[in-house]
């Protein structure tokens, strides 16, 4: 029987395969992590075990909202679990930084506790940009049955922001203000957003609760790099065949991988700038650069190359007329979006995730990518739309991925499949009740203001995705280049 990783069969490893430079089973935690999926466990939670070689009792509580699929994982292995970097020259890592997993439904009071306790200074999340609750003029959703249900039963939240308001209301009257709400998620101002929701809940509890989460809790932007496909059977294979032990959930990722965090905090944090952290007094810079150069990107290549019955980002990009695509994207549209001083550093950046693109060792799904895609189109191309329509610059091509996402829900509906996003019901209901039609459903889906705000009404807008609607529509499996080339034959 093939032994399971743990804590006890960690001496029976190789010694290429890194492992904990700390004492797993006297550290304690000083992180409530809500949302640890693979993201988290390939990124913060990596550059947290790193830091705890320098000493803290830096461990991270995980908090899953709904399911205890990764509970019930990483039990038996004592929570821990590798991480394969995946390029031309491979690394395994098992990290530990996670001590302790729970579930809302199965352990609320044992959350409850941990995010009250005086020892957990850092309170960071990843739940994707639904998570937040915000509506489009960014103020908090109280149309969302979410955050109803927790306005209603504020000390049995169902939702992160209704979770942390609660946290923060038992520390006011503790007095333990000492602790830093950090978000993690790939939204613009994400510190600034996850604030607004959390403040606005709990001006509905109590307006002095309000103000002094506003005078007392810091809430730093950040951004957070680093491409982390799913795991699948043949990762689980791969990683079990190097380690000589059983991995019930290992995860991958890409080399390259990168975290930025305003320097804002409300007390003390692991030495995270020891293992390769960078803190700033403004993120702006790299989350717009982030969001729009690799965001912004990912989901063009997503949403046009699924047209084509492509399955990966490698596979997407390797099609000599995608990648003309792409590049053209950046270099006419994106890049003269971001403001900077030097334009060269913004065009290697460009590059350089191009290359990452490339990584053939990398299957990340396309599907995967296109999840939640009206969460994401707004911060990914959307922003980027408004400030070059303000500038009078071009958004021809960035109308692409727009066409691109209007296709996609129509042939999804027309085929009777399911879409993973917040709004299917509400997209697959336009889709259908035009039969279809891709010139009809993309008006309509063009009017859903809880996405495109004031863009609906825009008619530039609206004429550049109908065309090129018009010209994606006629697409074969065969021809993805001829289909392209009159969107690119000025190129």
């Amino acid at each position: 029987m093939e032994k399971q990783l743990s804590i006890k069969t960690l001496d029976q490893l190789s010694r290429d395969v890194a492992v904990p430079d700390y004492d797993l089973r006297k550290s304690q935690c000083g992180i409530v992590h809500i949302g640890p999926g693979a993201f988290h466990r390939a990124h913060q939670a990596y550059y947290t075990d790193l830091a705890l070689a320098y000493g803290g009792n830096w461990r991270i509580h995980g908090v899953s909202m709904r399911s205890d699929t990764l509970k019930k994982a990483l039990a038996p292995q004592d929570n821990l679990y590798s991480l394969a970097v995946v390029d031309n020259t491979p690394s395994l890592r098992v990290l530990g930084a996670i001590k302790t997993l729970s579930t809302l439904s199965e352990d609320r009071d044992v959350i409850t506790a941990a995010l009250c306790s005086p020892a957990i200074k850092i309170i960071s999340l990843t739940v994707t940009e639904k998570g937040y609750c915000l509506n489009n003029t960014g103020s908090l959703d109280v149309e969302n049955p979410d955050i109803q249900h927790d306005l209603a039963n504020p000390d049995l939240p169902i939702s992160a922001v209704g979770l942390i308001a609660q946290a923060l209301k038992a520390r006011e009257h503790s007095g333990d203000a000492d602790v830093t709400i950090i978000s993690c998620d790939n939204v613009t101002d994400n510190g600034k957003k996850l604030a607004k929701a959390v403040i606005d809940f709990a001006y509905y509890l109590s307006p002095e609760l309000a103000k002094w989460i506003q005078n007392n809790i810091a809430f730093p932007c950040t951004m957070v790099d680093s491409i982390t496909p799913a795991t699948d059977d043949e990762v689980k294979s791969n990683v079990s065949a190097n380690l000589g032990l059983k991995d019930d959930w290992p995860i991958q990722r890409e080399t390259f991988t990168q975290w930025v965090i305003e320097d804002h905090f409300s007390g003390p944090r692991p030495p995270w700038e020891k293992v390769g952290v960078t803190f700033t007094k403004d993120v702006t810079f790299f989350e717009k650069a982030k969001l729009r150069i690799l965001n912004g990107t990912h989901s063009t290549l997503a949403y046009v190359g699924l047209l084509f019955s492509k399955e990966t980002v490698y596979d997407a990009i390797s099609t000599p007329s995608i990648q003309v695509l792409i590049s053209a994207l950046l270099e006419r549209e994106i890049i003269p979006s971001i403001e900077t001083d030097n334009i060269e550093t913004l065009r290697q950046y460009a590059a350089d995730i191009i290359a990452r693109y490339h990584n053939k060792h990398i299957r990340h799904m396309l599907s995967q990518i296109a999840w939640d895609g009206s969460q994401k189109l707004p911060f990914r191309i959307l922003d980027t739309v408004r400030d070059n329509l303000h500038a009078n610059r071009d958004i021809n091509l960035l109308c692409i991925p727009i066409a691109a996402w209007c296709l996609f829900v129509s042939r999804k509906a027309k085929a009777g499949e399911s879409i993973t996003d917040p709004k299917a019901t509400a997209l697959i209901e336009r889709a259908t009740r035009h039969a279809f039609d891709p010139v009809a459903v993309t008006n309509d889906l063009l009017n859903e203001t809880t996405i495109f705000a004031e863009l609906s009404a825009n008619s530039l807008f609206r004429d550049h995705v109908l065309a090129q609607v018009k010209t994606l529509s006629a697409w074969s499996t065969q021809d993805v280049d001829e289909t392209l080339d009159p969107i690119l034959e000025d190129l």
